[in-house]
């Protein structure tokens, strides 16, 4: 695996670590989160243009009534589809970072061959985009979204609107998409890779979430690598990176009444007999939904 060079005060020139890169990776997620939040490249939306990841419906139990001349038979409650809901992920897939970019904005690595030489794509990909990745999935989720009715809390966590209304006979639940912008505390320190200077052969590079080698470099390839485990799906059967479950639920019990005329008169020609039967209780789950990354 090839790593960036950093300087060290007593050995020189030395490979990044993963601690080392602790913080350009951070920043990397940050940039990815901004473009998330922007709809742009890997965003997920509901009912817009994208690749379509999955579908949920809301349904509920409603109420039936029997009518007639005579005392009516309850008929039980019936069924509707309240709300169907189509989501999509943006996958466009951006140009690879021309050779020209990699030498101006990006880091160098030692290769067994050449020697000191500006970092390829793929060998970008091996070290730090994966390591993003990873820390995306499983650690600090920042670039990634939850569905939660609430702020999922634990960072900062922007509000991407609607993504699901559980509608019951006696009321409605709404679950909203949410973005991970930033992380509570910001991991790692700021340690400086080198690239190529023209005129001075190495330099420090600038790793702020706005820098070249963020936006021109990493950004870009982090996106074309977005099949590696940034792709989303709504599913009904959970996994291990499940990002929140939503509900489809009806209310549990039926309810009985009945509208007929005074009891001891006979019946007229206008008289009208009715039977209700109405959804009551508490909501049970009818159908779970979750969004998988």
């Amino acid at each position: 695996m090839s790593r960036p060079l950093r300087i060290d005060g007593t050995a020189g020139l030395i490979e990044m670590s993963d601690a080392d890169l602790d913080k350009l990776c951070y920043r990397l997620r940050r940039a990815y989160a901004d473009q998330l939040n922007a709809n742009g490249n890997g965003s997920l939306n509901v009912g817009g243009s994208g690749t379509t990841i999955g579908s949920a419906s809301d349904t509920s139990r409603t109420e039936r009534v029997n009518t007639g001349s005579n005392t009516q038979p309850y008929p039980g409650t019936g069924t509707e589809t309240d709300a169907s809901f189509t989501y999509k992920q943006n996958r466009n897939i951006p140009s690879s970072p021309s050779s020209t970019t990699l030498n101006n904005d990006g880091f160098v690595i030692i290769d067994g061959t050449s020697g000191v030489i500006s970092a390829t794509e793929s060998q970008i990909v091996s070290t730090i985009i994966t390591q993003t990745i990873t820390d995306m999935r499983t650690g600090d989720e920042v670039g990634t979204y939850r569905i939660s009715t609430s702020n999922p809390g634990g960072g900062t966590w922007v509000n991407k609107g609607t993504w699901f209304t559980d509608t019951t006979y006696s009321g409605s639940t709404t679950y909203y998409l949410w973005l991970k912008t930033l992380n509570s505390t910001s991991p790692g320190t700021d340690i400086y890779p080198l690239g190529i200077d023209g005129t001075l052969g190495l330099k420090e590079l600038f790793i702020s979430v706005s820098s070249n080698l963020v936006q021109n470099i990493l950004l870009p390839i982090l996106t074309r690598n977005m099949a590696n485990d940034l792709y989303y799906q709504v599913s009904t059967s959970s996994s291990s990176i499940n990002r929140g479950a939503f509900l489809d639920t009806r209310l549990s019990s039926t309810s009985n009444s009945q509208s007929n005329p005074p009891a001891g008169t006979n019946p007229g020609p206008s008289d009208v007999y009715r039977s209700f039967s109405t959804p009551s209780g508490s909501a049970a789950t009818f159908q779970n939904y979750y969004l998988i990354l």
